[in-house]
């Protein structure tokens, strides 16, 4: 489905039956970023789809992976917040 253009499907699969995610397959649902980027639709799509993920990974307890999929949808706040309960410090201070 990921191969196929089909993000929206292959997450709603993803989040139903509470698949692993790991960073590799959770970067191959994002789509790319949009040619134009004042394309507003495109870039709604991937930060909802951004978004999904982090939640998902975030209920999954990786918390590092929540917090970069965070970041990429431009939710820097509740990146921090979701890295903070990872309980890295190191990492925490490089975000900051």
């Amino acid at each position: 489905m990921v191969q196929l253009g089909n993000f929206k499907d292959a997450l709603e699969l993803a989040e139903r039956h509470n698949f692993s995610l790991k960073e590799e397959f959770a970067m191959k649902l994002i789509p790319p970023m949009p040619a134009n980027p004042n394309d507003v639709m495109k870039n709604k799509e991937r930060k909802d789809i951004c978004l999904r993920l982090a939640k998902l990974s975030k209920k999954q307890g990786d918390f590092k992976l929540g917090a970069k999929l965070y970041t990429q949808a431009n939710e820097k706040l509740k990146g921090m917040r979701c890295l903070l309960k990872s309980g890295d410090v190191k990492q925490v201070i490089g975000f900051a």
